[in-house]
């Protein structure tokens, strides 16, 4: 299923041809038929002889309709420029192509109709001024023919054209990142919401869920080209049942997108394409033709062939869109624009440098990229993306793409902080995590993969070391002092009063916490020895007993023995501690 889109100047025969081609008046509003002037979109179908089914998108061609025109060629990639024979080329003949021009629109065909309405001379020089209007212009190799759409005459030529220009053409890209510019919106009897538009970017299924707009809904039907069916296309003309949005909430340019699959931006810098003899003020208003909407913008020149757009409302957008530009004083088309940068530079003079720098340049301009949302910040399939980054010099990290020289620049600064601790702390086991991320300005969902890439680091409970590196707090002269300063009381020691020495302590075994209250290890294991002596001799004991037997107060005496509690040399009764099963005065097989 392909979609071509018509342009021409008004009364020039692009409805009747397309009438002619497919057997349906795409002209749709009684005003249109009784007046003989398309006034907005018309959509028809036909299968041409290869087989390849055809849905047209009818444009009016009056220049009082160019914002309909504009929302019908938004989102197609081949098109039938009809020039009348017997009038020639006129303005809206020149400002069609230019669009499509803009849009960047390289494959269809251009129709001379009427030709049974002149002369053979007067046909002829038609021709001529076809191929010397299309010269420089996308269209400029592409294939001119003749007919007269009323009698017949020449419409196999003309569908003949079309098929070789279709298998010209790219098929449909299919980047599993569904797109659809709403043309029409309306309200089915016993269906609820309907939109259609052109589907690009992806397939679309019954029953997803999807964003309309700014809003969740779910589609409930979906016709394509005209018939039922339970998936949508790229590449294909769709209507779609929506399920959880009013009609009134939406309307023409508004976006079907799949969810989290786009950046909505109001901010973009594009390159610019002037139309010829077209100058422009540095800053201004302007209107945007995006997709099927129209959109009043903020506008300003950058610099070269640079500019910044800014929309009211935000927009799915990504790299490589085509925006129309016009201005709405004169109503004329002034130039075009190519989305390059979803997340513009603040200052003018850097956005020029950034935007002169290739995608996979720009995208990598922060040194770390997520490869989730790669395909909404490139515009391209995740796997092309990546494979995109990876050429230009990024490596995978975890789930993310960096540059190879931030990634050893990272690493430096891990190594030295490190390093450097190491130095200054040699009794530390190591630097732990939120410190070294804080020095090496990395939070942790990039210092966890740069760390564990590094065979020369460490991490270990949450300290991260050298590899060489075996300082124990112990063995260091003030883990020595300070053991020696609690072992000088050990039933009621002072606090220690260096925090990150009294953690390495305790890590390592030598010192123990309890309740807030720090220990040597070995002060504790005496204390188990004088308090298994005391139950021995007199079968219990109370804290007042213990606090005699350790020569301490109540302070330090209640957490030790909670801790005998916990560890099973004592058990509690009452007021009274009794021999535990690990304080070897319970004679097991009794108990049994």
């Amino acid at each position: 299923m392909r979609v071509v889109a018509t342009a021409g100047h008004v009364d020039h025969g692009k409805s009747t041809l397309v009438h002619t081609l497919t057997g349906t008046d795409p002209d749709r509003f009684p005003e249109e038929k009784s007046r003989g002037l398309t006034i907005d979109l018309g959509f028809a179908f036909c299968t041409l002889p290869s087989g390849i089914e055809v849905g047209f998108v009818d444009v009016p061609g009056h220049t009082k309709f160019i914002k309909n025109m504009l929302a019908g060629v938004g989102a197609v990639d081949v098109a039938v420029l009809v020039v009348a024979a017997n009038e020639g080329w006129k303005p809206q003949s020149e400002e069609h192509l230019r669009i499509l021009d803009l849009l960047d629109v390289r494959h269809g065909i251009v129709v001379v109709t009427k030709s049974d309405l002149v002369d053979p001379e007067t046909l002829e020089i038609a021709q001529l001024e076809v191929a010397e209007h299309i010269e420089g212009t996308t269209f400029a190799h592409l294939e001119v023919v003749t007919c007269a759409a009323r009698s017949g005459e020449g419409l196999d030529t003309v569908r003949a054209a079309l098929d070789r220009a279709l298998a010209a053409a790219p098929g449909a890209c299919d980047n599993g990142r569904p797109r659809l510019w709403i043309d029409r919106v309306f309200a089915a009897k016993g269906a609820g919401t309907v939109v259609t538009g052109t589907l690009t970017g992806g397939t679309l299924h019954v029953d997803d869920e999807i964003q309309a707009g700014d809003h969740p809904v779910r589609i409930r039907a979906i016709e394509s080209h005209g018939r039922a069916s339970d998936i949508g296309e790229p590449g294909a003309r769709v209507a779609l049942n929506l399920v959880g949005v009013d009609r009134s909430d939406l309307t023409r340019g508004d976006a079907i997108v799949g969810p989290e699959q786009w950046h909505f931006v109001t901010t973009v810098d594009v390159a610019l394409t002037l139309m010829p003899g077209t100058e422009l003020r540095t800053r201004g208003r302007l209107t945007a033709a995006v997709g099927s909407g129209e959109h009043r913008v903020w506008f300003r020149q950058l610099g070269g062939s640079f500019a910044r757009i800014r929309f009211a409302d935000p927009l799915p957008l990504a790299p490589g869109d085509r925006i129309v530009l016009r201005d709405s004083g004169s109503r004329q088309t002034v130039g075009g624009a190519e989305v390059l940068d979803l997340a513009p530079a603040r200052k003018a003079p850097d956005a020029v440098a950034r935007l002169e720098q290739p995608l996979a340049d720009r995208v990598l301009a922060g040194g770390w990229v997520r490869r989730g949302g790669l395909d909404a910040s490139t515009g391209l399939a995740p796997d092309t993306a990546t494979a995109m980054l990876i050429g230009a010099g990024a490596e995978p990290l975890g789930d993310w793409l960096v540059r190879s020289e931030t990634i050893a620049a990272a690493r430096r600064q891990v190594l030295e902080s490190v390093l450097s601790h190491h130095q200054a702390h040699p009794e530390s086991a190591g630097l732990p995590l939120a410190d070294l991320g804080r020095s090496a300005g990395l939070d942790p969902d990039r210092l966890e993969p740069l760390l564990a890439t590094d065979s020369s680091l460490v991490v270990e409970q949450g300290l991260v070391r050298h590899r060489d590196h075996a300082g124990r707090a112990s063995t260091s002269a003030a883990g020595i002092a300070l053991i020696a300063e609690l072992d000088a009381s050990p039933f009621a020691p002072a606090p220690p009063a260096d925090p990150s020495l009294r953690r390495a302590l305790v890590r390592e075994g030598v010192l123990t916490e309890i309740d807030g209250i720090t220990f040597t290890t070995a002060a504790i294991d005496a204390a188990r020895m004088l308090v298994i002596d005391a139950l021995r001799e007199r079968g219990s004991i109370t804290i007042a007993d213990a606090r005699d037997v350790l020569g301490s107060t109540r302070k330090f005496v209640v957490p030790i023995m909670g801790h005998l509690d916990a560890t099973g040399v004592t058990r509690r009764r009452g007021d009274h501690r009794i021999p535990g099963p690990r304080s070897g005065l319970v004679d097991r097989s009794s108990e049994s």
